[in-house]
């Protein structure tokens, strides 16, 4: 972690020198002395970072490292807040310039006097390594740590099933053993994926014990491989347990004889190998030539952390990837593991199990530690007192537990590459069982600084990598995807949050405030996440650089003058009547939500914030809009309120050019577009509301020269006025908008565009109040990338759809919903070939003719809402003429 927070530093350092290069031309020697130093001492971080677990000289040398490159960046920032307000006042002071300079040349010497404390602490850090005798890290262990090492050693499976200990694997079982036996001829590898602790390892052991697999292939074998893996040792023990050779004889044996030797042994028999605990490509990439393709059904079994190794071997092969526990299962494991300590002659009292499944919620579904768990109550006496205890402190003995549960999981977080650690600690910030939203995530680790830069790509998408990345790695959980693949919201497990609490403590990443804890500052954080509303004292403020928080209190908002150096404030749904004019100081801020806070108005400070990258006005009342924000020059993503609409008038001179998200805005009658919204032409993400057609020709030549946008809201229906009465903009070619994937459309459209005219690769497309007179499926039906469809409120009021055979190639949902003149929908064999999921809501005329969804064969999941009485009972009784058209849909 220290390779990360020291890299940030010199990058910000670098970054500061060309945008801050008036204020910092004086002290530039200086500062760039401290980047050198720094960068050298980058060299031997990543080894050090490795070994820190296993050796307290190594750690301490690392904080001191961490520390002063904390030092460093709350120096210059502090001297750039101070250059900044000077800069401030200096018209007020246009006549008497003498305290001006004074006031200048008492900033620089102080800045002199900290940089010259900082260059003493890294001279000492330097001379430490001789000292305490760490000056040659990279020999000291080779790898990783000792600690981390041994860790890994105990963790040596071996191919033995302990099935007493096993719950809920039945239909894993049977769904691999069926892929295992009755699959494609072809070598297969069979990936095994999921988080740590899962369970990768049981279910492999007892699939490799299987009476039905040990029948079926000639032979077998079981490898551990783990993250420090030697090749050579690998082919060493295939060859020991596939041809039984001895080790004498082994030593004698090249390895090119070795793999000969192997692989014509393997050509003559149906194999199967197990590869545990796989953690990168490049092993496989070892050992593949080994195994020969003699299409004869031969396997391979891989246990993995990571989707991607498990895609890398075999890409035609889908992963199989294990789910938590239900916590009826999460029981029955944890009484499994009583009773087998107890030797199963002893069965749990009656009271046990309302405890027991009130310990394994803690749990949360993870099997490792529902069995630490488990060890920890078979080695108590069986009392409610005793139980009760463990229940209470349920996390603290898994944290503790001498069976290393969260080291297990730490091995994960130590494999990951420097700049995703901070991105898996940041989700330590938020509360247990949060579901936290990818965009605001992703805005937030654009904002922290954390996202490296890719040449041309946006820091946005380069963010979403980075989460594809944990998620690929089984760090984190995918609570909500969109139907175009991407993720829309993450959730992480409590066992890795406990985990990255530990970590980020340790390494002052961030605190978290709640309850009535009074002093948790001692580690004086970066960050701070609080539910509690306590304000720090002001000495600890001043290092901190992002607040979130997640209460209904604002005690702490009454002292934002505190927080100097902030750069992200996240207020999301605390209640706040005013934002305090102090938010204007704060300079080196980045991000500011303030959704669903209800603030009525924003401070006229605001304009002060030069670097603000993200304004989140959802669900608030602020009226007006202050005109500065048009002139925030590094502002990308704007949100306006979408609960309450406002008309808000940009000025002549817009200055966002850096503008990728535009949500919200309300276009009036007197809002020109021509003279100040035309210029923003970066938007990737526009979302508008009003009154188009009144700058129809300015709107449309605005839109047309948009080429970047990826999704686009266009609603006319507002609220102010009857649906019928407002319009979408008539002929409109989105044919050269290649990126556009998403597209609304709200109001009146006297005609649908012809499909030529729609964007070449749009996904998802939702028509809302249209009030088409011409069915739009003959039109959308062709469209060829077409996923999502959605026709809502009127979109159409004619009495008959057809959807024709062919039509709809990739379709995966439909929602149709207050449709209420269509009386017929008849669906050819052939259409919609890949819907999923459909939603019929409050049509009461729509009857599917003549055969219903029959010909939909990929249908699995119907949903129903105020339709005609006895045509959601027959499809619910399952019977009847509705049923026979819906009866291959599960569920109902």
């Amino acid at each position: 972690m220290a390779e990360h927070i020291v890299s940030l530093v010199i990058e910000n350092i670098a970054s500061q020198m060309v945008d801050e290069a008036v204020s910092l031309a004086r002290v530039r020697d200086q500062v760039e002395w401290i980047q050198g130093e720094l960068r050298r001492m980058l060299c031997f971080l990543k080894d050090a970072d490795a070994k820190q677990d296993g050796d307290e000289r190594v750690r301490n040398w690392v904080a001191d490292i961490r520390e002063v490159a904390y030092d460093a960046a709350d120096v210059i920032d502090s001297y750039i807040l101070k250059k900044m307000r000077q800069k401030e006042k200096a018209p007020i002071r246009l006549f008497n310039r003498y305290p001006f300079f004074l006031n200048e040349l008492v900033a620089r010497y102080k800045l002199n006097k900290q940089i010259s404390r900082i260059k003493l602490k890294i001279h000492d850090i330097s001379n430490g390594r001789s000292t305490y005798g760490i000056e040659n890290i990279g020999k000291r262990v080779e790898g990783t740590s000792f600690a981390v090492n041994s860790l890994r050693e105990r963790r040596r499976s071996y191919p033995h099933s302990s099935e007493e200990e096993t719950v809920g694997t039945d239909e894993d079982i049977k769904i691999l053993e069926d892929q295992l036996i009755n699959g494609e001829l072809r070598l297969s590898i069979i990936s095994i994926i999921g988080m740590a602790g899962l369970g990768k390892t049981t279910l492999a052991k007892k699939i490799y014990g299987s009476s039905n697999i040990n029948k079926y292939f000639d032979c077998c074998a079981w490898i551990y491989v783990s993250q420090e893996y030697k090749a050579g040792d690998i082919l060493r023990d295939l060859c020991r347990r596939v041809m039984g050779l001895g080790k004498a004889e082994l030593e004698r044996m090249h390895r090119e004889e070795m793999e000969e030797e192997l692989s014509s042994f393997l050509e003559q028999r149906r194999f199967i190998v197990v590869f545990d605990d796989i953690w990168n490509k490049e092993a496989w990439d070892d050992l593949k030539p080994v195994f020969p393709d003699t299409k004869n059904g031969s396997r391979i079994i891989f246990t993995t952390r990571f989707r991607d190794v498990a895609l890398h071997a075999d890409p035609r092969s889908r992963p199989h990837e294990l789910c938590l526990l239900s916590d009826e299962d999460s029981w029955k494991l944890l009484s499994k593991k009583i009773c087998l300590e107890w030797n199963a002659m002893t069965s749990l009292p009656a009271w046990t199990e309302e405890l027991g499944k009130q310990i394994v919620k803690k749990c949360r579904g993870l099997p490792l530690a529902i069995v630490v768990l488990g060890g920890q109550l078979s080695r108590r006496e069986a009392t409610y007192e005793k139980w009760l205890k463990v229940l209470q402190s349920a996390h603290w003995q898994l944290l503790q537990d001498p069976t290393y549960c969260i080291d297990i999981l730490a091995l994960s977080y130590h494999d990951l590459p420097y700049y995703l650690k901070p991105c898996f600690l940041y989700f330590g910030l938020f509360p247990e069982d949060f579901e936290i939203s990818v965009r605001s995530l992703n805005l937030l680790w654009v904002a922290e600084g954390f996202v490296q830069p890719r040449g041309q790509e946006p820091l946005e998408d380069v963010a979403e990598d980075y989460l594809e990345e944990l998620v690929g790695r089984s760090m984190v959980q995918i609570a909500a995807k969109k139907f175009n693949g991407r993720i829309k919201a993450i959730r992480i497990h409590d066992l890795l949050r406990e985990l990255a609490i530990k970590k980020a403590k340790e390494d002052r990443f961030f605190d978290i405030i709640h309850g009535d804890v009074k002093d948790c500052f001692l580690t004086r954080p970066r960050r701070l996440s609080t539910s509690s509303g306590i304000t720090p004292k002001a000495r600890d403020s001043s290092r901190i650089r992002s607040l979130l928080v997640f209460d209904q209190n604002e005690p702490i908002l009454k002292d934002l003058k505190k927080f100097k150096l902030l750069r992200v404030l996240g207020l999301e749904s605390v209640h706040i009547g005013l934002l305090d004019s102090d938010v204007g100081n704060l300079i080196h801020l980045r991000y500011l939500g303030l959704e669903g806070t209800w603030l009525k108005r924003l401070p006229s400070s605001i304009c002060r914030l030069l670097n603000l990258q993200t304004l989140d006005l959802r669900s608030t009342l602020v009226d007006p809009i202050p005109v500065s924000i048009w002139k925030l020059p590094e502002l990308r993503h704007l949100f306006f309120n979408k609960i309450r609409e406002m008309v808000v008038k940009p000025p002549k001179d817009v200055c966002l050019f850096s503008l990728q998200t535009l949500q919200g805005l309300c276009i009036g009658q007197t809002s020109s577009v021509e003279l100040g919204l035309d210029k923003l032409t970066t938007l990737r993400h526009l979302s508008l509301v009003g009154h188009f057609t009144l700058q129809e020709e300015a709107f449309r030549r605005w839109i047309f020269n948009s080429k970047g946008l990826q999704s686009l809201k266009l609603d006319a229906r507002t609220r102010r006025e009857d649906v019928t009465m407002v319009t979408i903009p008539g002929f409109m070619d989105f044919s050269s908008h290649i990126r556009l994937n998403k597209l609304y459309l709200g109001g009146l459209m006297h005609k649908l565009f012809d499909v030529q005219d729609f964007p070449p690769n749009l996904t998802e497309l939702t028509l809302h109040g249209s009030f088409l007179m011409e069915d739009p499926m003959v039109t959308l039906e062709k469209l060829p990338s077409l996923r999502v469809l959605k026709l809502k409120h009127s979109a159409y009021v004619g009495k008959r759809m057809v959807c024709s055979s062919g039509g709809f190639p990739q379709l995966q949902f439909l929602k149709l919903s207050f449709l209420y003149s269509v009386g017929a929908w008849r669906i050819e064999e052939g259409a919609m070939a890949n819907l999923k999921e459909l939603h019929i809501v409050e049509c009461k005329l729509l009857r599917i003719v003549p055969r219903g969804l029959w010909p939909v064969t990929t249908l699995s999941n119907l949903k129903l809402g105020y339709l005609p009485h006895d045509f959601e009972m027959k499809a619910r009784d399952r019977k009847g003429e509705n049923w026979y058209r819906i009866e291959h849909v599960l569920p109902v």
